[in-house]
Formats: structure tokens, sequence, C-alpha cells
């Protein structure tokens, strides 16, 4: 499946703070939340138990307040992030478990107006809550190795 970032936010999006109604609208919200810098917005995606094995991290992160403060972190030298997702699989495996796999790439943009880009390849998975919301409970995130 090949989502463009311009294409996920046309479709829709969950609510600000909220976990989403289905899959596909929790990757929409993730990216919308991530390219804001708001750690507690990006936090709210997933489950207060959930393991986030970073690209930049050394150790998973684990917990509400932690993935809180990894999505919050200071940038240096970005004025700007934004994530595109290219290729990926959604895949609902079970009833209220679905994996997303593929390609995403993060961008950042530089006070200078110069920008950066990081291929990455990703998998998540969602579980939804008894509120019938869907939440992130793991995610692994690494940059593509050069060839």
């Amino acid at each position: 499946m090949r989502a463009p970032l311009a294409l996920l936010l046309l479709s829709g999006m969950g609510t600000a703070h909220a976990a989403a109604p289905d899959p596909a609208a929790l990757l929409r919200e993730w990216a919308l939340a991530y390219a804001t810098n708001d750690g507690a917005r990006a936090a709210a995606q997933y489950t207060a138990d959930a393991r986030l094995w970073g690209s930049v991290s050394r150790e998973q992160t684990v917990g509400t307040a932690a993935i809180n403060a990894y999505f919050a972190r200071v940038r240096p030298g970005a004025a700007g992030i934004d994530v595109r997702f290219g290729d990926f699989a959604l895949r609902e495996l079970a009833p209220g478990v679905a994996v997303a796999s593929g390609h995403y790439t993060f961008l950042r943009r530089a006070a200078d107006g110069s920008m950066s880009e990081e291929p990455s390849r990703f998998s998540m998975v969602m579980v939804r809550g008894s509120d019938g919301l869907w939440r992130i409970a793991d995610h692994h995130s690494s940059r593509l190795p050069r060839s």
C-alpha cells in the first residue's frame, strides 16, 4: 500500500489527542502527532505500557511518560519535522490486533530552509482497547541501511 502523507491527511484524522477508531486512522493520527513535536499528543497514540524502539534510541522506551519524553525531545537544528509513509502493509491479525510494517521517511527542515530526509522502516502492533479505540502497543523504527 502506498500512502503519501498528503493523502493520509485528506482522508480524515482522529481526534487531536485521542487514539483512533481504526488502525488506518491511528497511523494518520500518529503521523500528525509526530509532526507537532508534542510528546503528549504522540504518547496518547500508545497503550500505557507500550514499548517503543525508536530510530535514535539505544534502549527501548517503555510507558506513557517515557514515550512522551521521546517524542517531545529537542531535535538540534530542526525548525520543523514531518514523516511521510511510503510502501507499507496493514493487516488485522485477529479481532482487535493489527500490524503495520513498511517504510516511512522522516523529514527535517533546518532554520535555513534546507531539508534532510531519513529513510526508515517500521513495524507497529496496534490493539483495540476496551473503549473501542486503537493504540500502538509495540513500535520498532530503524533507519534503512545504506546500500
